[in-house]
């Protein structure tokens, strides 16, 4: 499956259109809301289970509460992840992500936080993820397509998958735009992880390259070259 896109909800194929030159990436030019900084996805208090990120690394403590709530949650639930950004995610228009290693763990949690009742600025949300478990990620994703379409959204989301995992011109690091900011994960995009892991934010998405790169990267998934 080559993408999802609003409102027809159907399987598209990028060899015979641009869906890359109809997006609105004059939203990448918006600044940060602030300074770069480094993140520490963590748990607000050893008693409280709840997503808190932290400037510093958190106490070997919460670290192993986290990794035990999050080892839990993995097959039933939303994992515990970084709280900045998706509350960034949450107020944002234009999302792009890049995970080629991406499995059920992010489709689930963009599946709670695009519930039509959550979901109030989103436009366009685009999602390259990769061959690792492409079938088990594609039926989800369909699954958010669909719910998409039963409430009449006026969300566009395009779902890509097939980044190789081995071969260029696809990055090993994940990153995430949210407007015009850019993010950098040490795990998986999102923060989604139950070991220790750090987020990167506040550089500008403009400046770092990303339309380029982006446009790129999707029109040589067009042409097969996966």
């Amino acid at each position: 499956m080559r993408g999802l896109q609003r409102p027809k909800g159907r399987v598209i194929d990028l060899a015979e259109t641009d869906p890359a030159a109809a997006l609105n990436w004059r939203l990448l030019e918006q600044p940060p809301p602030g300074a770069p900084a480094l993140l520490w996805p963590s748990i607000e208090h050893p008693t409280q289970m709840r997503e808190s990120d932290s400037k510093k690394i958190p106490s070997l403590e919460l670290i192993g509460l986290r990794h035990k709530e999050n080892s839990e949650r993995e097959e039933r639930d939303v994992l515990l992840s970084c709280e900045a950004f998706w509350d960034a995610f949450r107020r944002s228009r234009f999302v792009i992500l890049f995970d080629r290693y991406s499995d059920h763990k992010l489709l689930r949690r963009l599946q709670d936080e695009l519930e039509p009742s959550r979901t109030r600025t989103l436009e366009t949300l685009l999602l390259f993820t990769g061959t690792v478990k492409r079938a088990d990620n594609a039926a989800l994703a369909k699954a958010i397509n669909d719910t998409l379409v039963k409430a009449k959204s006026q969300l566009v989301f395009h779902y890509l998958d097939g980044m190789e995992t081995k071969s260029a011109p696809y990055p090993h690091d994940r990153f995430a735009v949210t407007n015009g900011e850019f993010w950098h994960f040490g795990g998986s995009v999102g923060g989604i992880e139950r070991c220790l892991t750090a987020v990167s934010r506040g550089w500008r998405a403009k400046d770092v390259g990303v339309e380029d790169f982006v446009k790129a990267a999707w029109a040589e998934m067009a042409k097969g070259k996966t």
